[in-house]
């Protein structure tokens, strides 16, 4: 049992490794103000992002910051020579805060293999504490002006409509799809208790989840609408409260008996209040929030981490038994690898179609393409879990959400790293 962890752990951190490689391309001058930039910014929002990213498109208070970047960049050469303390320690949380994918692999191997470190995340409301905390960071970076851009720019009027189609309309229907086929029909060998319908749940929560504040990051890499990718996110993370509960029970009623009325409540409880909140203290505390937004995406990228390592260790003895099973069988897929199956699948499903629809369907631009593909392709996997665990659904149904988080990094990363080549090869192409 331990050659069999010694291999997960090996395998995780040299995937862990590409991943972050992925996420810091060399000679990339925009990702500077990412990873040193010096301003306190949440990943959810274009201020943290570089000046290449303005325009009208881009909120009053994103586009304000957007200048103060600009002009702080043009104080090169003192300022890069004697950086501050301050700036030393931004630029320290913004590189660990880009290692996401290896905090959340690094506390999903600690939860399987010591489930007695991180098990106390799973104790009364910490996990959905957890969660509303990284949704009042977000909140805490938006305005109540940001909301009336994405309903009066011309420039969205068409894009952001099929975006958020494509987020709540293909990720469930992937996830659908993919669990129908290879969870739902799962009994335990040992019990022969039916436990793919939990599984099955799980999975359609994440696919029924809002975007992730991860792919704004990825668009960047990728070469695609940053400022677009903001608004989706923040779309979609609004409509969730409504939509993500509604989307579920319609999917699983059949399935496994689901309180629509108890979703909602948890999606009320864990997203729409603390963004709301985080508006308000904006509103009318915008220096606290600006103090506090300097430390609110590694928080998050904790928060995320812990979560998810807390819902490993709750079902680690899985973990064990599905090894021993697959050992036992010859090599036979073990429950654990055939959740991991089912949840790529599923995000690669959702990359796949996210991309092909608003380009082939609806004839929309590359850039344009390419965001929608990493907005449905990458979700709010903790908030599966936090919903799954507030309707009081089997630990079980937790995995996938656990899984999800660590499966859409690696994917979109790898994805955003396989347009970034394309376009260095083409415009290499067009130099010759």
């Amino acid at each position: 049992m331990r050659i069999y962890h010694s291999i997960i752990a090996s395998s995780s951190l040299l995937l862990a490794a590409g991943v972050v490689d992925a996420f810091t391309p060399p000679s990339s001058a925009s990702l500077r103000h990412i990873i040193g930039g010096g301003h306190h910014h949440h990943l959810f929002s274009p201020q943290y992002y570089p000046t290449t990213i303005h325009n009208k498109s881009t909120p009053r208070s994103w586009r304000s910051t957007n200048k103060l970047l600009q002009l702080s960049s043009n104080n090169s050469d003192d300022e890069t020579k004697q950086p501050s303390s301050t700036s030393k320690i931004d630029q320290i949380l913004s590189q660990l805060t880009s290692l996401f994918p290896l905090f959340v692999l690094g506390a999903s191997i600690t939860g399987s293999i010591v489930p007695s470190t991180l098990n106390w995340v799973n104790n009364g409301n910490i996990i959905s504490a957890m969660l509303a905390g990284v949704m009042l960071g977000t909140g805490m970076t938006l305005e109540k002006s940001d909301f009336g851009t994405i309903l009066t720019n011309k420039q969205q009027r068409k894009s952001i409509p099929i975006g958020v189609l494509c987020q709540f309309v293909l990720m469930p229907l992937s996830a659908s799809i993919i669990g129908r086929a290879l969870l739902l029909p799962y009994h335990d060998p040992t019990t022969m208790a039916h436990a793919g319908k939990h599984l099955f749940l799980g999975l359609v929560l994440v696919g029924c989840s809002p975007g992730g504040t991860a792919s704004n990051l990825v668009s960047l890499i990728a070469g695609a609408d940053v400022a677009l990718s903001v608004l989706l996110t923040t779309c979609s993370t609004i409509l969730a409260s409504v939509v993500t509960p509604l989307l579920t029970k319609f999917i699983v009623g059949s399935a496994i008996p689901v309180s629509g009325k108890a979703l909602m409540l948890a999606t009320a409880k864990v997203v729409l209040l603390p963004v709301a909140l985080g508006v308000f203290l904006n509103e009318y505390f915008p220096k606290l929030c600006q103090q506090v937004s300097r430390w609110t995406p590694f928080a998050s990228v904790v928060l995320v981490s812990l979560i998810c390592g807390g819902v490993v260790s709750n079902n680690a003895a899985m973990w064990t038994t599905g090894a021993a099973a697959a050992v036992a069988g010859g090599g036979a897929l073990s429950l654990p690898m055939l959740i991991l199956l089912a949840v790529c699948l599923t995000h690669t499903l959702g990359f796949t179609a996210g991309y092909l629809v608003p380009k082939k369907v609806f004839g929309l631009p590359e850039r344009t393409a390419r965001t929608v593909s990493i907005e449905t392709g990458m979700q709010n996997s903790a908030l599966a879990v936090v919903l799954a665990k507030s309707i009081g659904a089997d630990p079980l149904s937790y995995l996938p959400g656990a899984l999800s988080a660590t499966a859409h990094s690696c994917i979109g990363s790898g994805l955003a790293a396989f347009w970034r080549l394309m376009d260095s090869r083409k415009k290499t192409d067009d130099n010759e």
